[in-house]
């Protein structure tokens, strides 16, 4: 991982110091031995760990909160409680790492491998874009890409906003660009050439289902959007997509390194504290383990196998989990009966999410075969829809080390449990489908355009599903249970540089106005 940093350093330095306005009088006395221009496989490399670490981290870092998946044990005081109340101001750092940190890495590499003749790093430049577009766009709705940075020019420090349609299109034809770019026979230099290719080693293939994977899920997206719609284009890429346990776009961290080597559900994101109470995040949610305990529809108990895999128990062998916004004085459910820190398993190190080199990944098998499973329920194929979601769900398991055993008895459960009949009744399948994309997912801010998408419903998520305690009442109605946050607050820097092209940004706007593809 030093030698990740070290190069994503350099990038950053070339990207914002050695723009095109340098000058040929600027190259007088050049050392040869430090080029100002570094070639396209030294940057790939950059633009994986960028997207993981500035990206994808810090936009997942608070969403953990609003998707109930984990809770602070303090909730009087200090900025853990933020997110769990839904407290966002412009304070959250997300636009400021995507596009200062991880797009320009992005952008230069699509440049670079034209410049070069290598399409394949044209193909995994703009599937990283592509990705760090729909990431952004998800959380704050209307963004910035026709008038970014295009590697040829400096970045613009007042740019106009696309609205999200505009962006979703964008992404789209990225992908499909990136597509065709790894479908070109003319490449100079492998994508490992430097052994930059972290994720996939150089294969080709897996990149360009990679980028059909993400096609699947930003077409997913768009359920109420009438004619934009296409269940069969969603269901073609995902075939398309990735088909095998093996191939997920996951970021893999390191042992034995620095503290950045470490995941940072483990490690830096405010989870070092010698007192585990002043933690970000203290342990999970009771939402979540209720999730893991109880089958949709019938609300029947059965403990998923994965449970242990995910979390560990409290001292005496029960999984326990707070009610976000009631902090470790309120208890469990603010019954007072469980306000010992024993009473609770750890967040950090507690399982296959939260471990030092816990991978953290962009988009799995098991999440393509879970869209396709509800691309299929909303086309009329029931059977084809559990088929799929059969799939989805085992491959979630096998990749956590459930034994074949645990998974025959888990899928014989569901059956007994009226899996069949359930899926000919769109609401309960689709309840199976996202029950199950909310635990395959753990930590993924995707969940949280799965819960906004599915209206936040009961009927979906379960009868524990509920707001914070405690909730940020200046906001939202505390009268109302059907008022739900949609979105994000944009940057201060972003606010006060430009303004104009944001519009409001008000907390009370931002955080309860659906985002484009969230409204009929």
């Amino acid at each position: 991982m030093k030698k990740r940093y070290i190069q994503i350093k350099a990038l950053l330095v070339a990207t914002l110091l050695f723009g095109s306005a340098c000058e040929d009088y600027l190259d007088v006395n050049k050392d040869p031995n430090l080029p100002t221009i570094v070639p396209a496989h030294s940057r790939l490399v950059g633009a994986i760990t960028t997207t993981n670490g500035a990206s994808m981290w810090r936009g997942a870092r608070e969403i953990a909160a609003v998707t109930q998946y984990a809770s602070t044990a303090n909730v009087a005081t200090g900025t853990n409680r933020n997110a769990e109340q839904w407290r966002f101001t412009a304070s959250y750092f997300f636009w400021q790492n995507a596009y200062v940190f991880t797009m320009p890495n992005c952008v230069d590499l699509i440049v670079l491998g034209e410049q070069e003749g290598n399409p394949h790093f044209v193909g995994a430049g703009k599937t990283l874009l592509a990705l760090n577009y729909g990431m952004l766009t998800d959380q704050y709705g209307a963004i910035v890409v026709d008038d970014y940075y295009t590697g040829k020019s400096q970045i613009n420090l007042t740019p106009t906003f696309n609205s999200q349609e505009e962006v979703y299109q964008r992404i789209q034809r990225l992908l499909d660009e990136a597509i065709e770019a790894f479908n070109n026979p003319n490449n100079k230099t492998p994508l490992n050439f430097s052994g930059g290719d972290i994720m996939y080693q150089g294969d080709v293939d897996k990149w360009k289902r990679f980028a059909w994977s993400l096609k699947a899920r930003y077409l997913n997206h768009l359920h109420k959007k009438g004619n934009l719609y296409d269940p069969q284009a969603i269901i073609t890429a995902a075939q398309n997509g990735f088909n095998a346990d093996g191939m997920d776009a996951e970021f893999a961290y390191l042992t034995g390194g620095q503290q950045t080597d470490e995941n940072p559900w483990y490690s830096w994101g405010g989870f070092t504290n010698a007192d585990r109470k002043q933690d970000r995040y203290f342990t999970w949610t009771q939402f979540f383990i209720d999730l893991l305990q109880n089958f949709p529809v019938t609300e029947t108990d059965y403990q998923d196998p994965r449970i242990s895999r995910i979390m560990t128990p409290a001292a005496d062998g029960q999984y326990r989990g707070l009610r976000p916004g009631l902090g470790l004085a309120g208890g469990q459910g603010g019954s007072g009966n469980f306000t010992s820190e024993n009473d609770y398993g750890p967040f950090k190190n507690s399982g296959f999410y939260t471990r030092a080199t816990s991978p953290f990944p962009f988009i799995t098998y098991s999440e393509v075969k879970l869209i396709e499973a509800e691309a299929r329920l909303r086309s009329n194929d029931p059977g084809g829809a559990l088929a799929a979601y059969e799939e989805g769900v085992k491959a979630n398991m096998r990749k956590l080390g459930v034994s074949a055993g645990e998974i025959n008895a888990y899928w014989a459960a569901q059956l007994a449990d009226g899996l069949v009949a359930h899926f000919n009744n769109l609401t309960q399948g689709l309840s199976h489908i996202m029950r199950q994309k909310y635990i395959t997912q753990t930590l993924n801010p995707e969940t949280w355009v799965d819960m906004r998408r599915m209206d936040y419903s009961q009927a979906i998520y379960g009868p524990t599903l509920q707001r914070p305690a405690n909730l940020n009442t200046v906001v939202f109605d505390a009268n109302n249970p059907n008022q739900w946050i949609q979105a994000m607050v944009y940057e201060t820097n972003e606010q006060n540089r430009n303004g104009a092209n944001i519009g409001d940004n008000s907390e009370r706007y931002r955080l309860l106005t659906p985002l484009w593809w969230n409204t009929p």
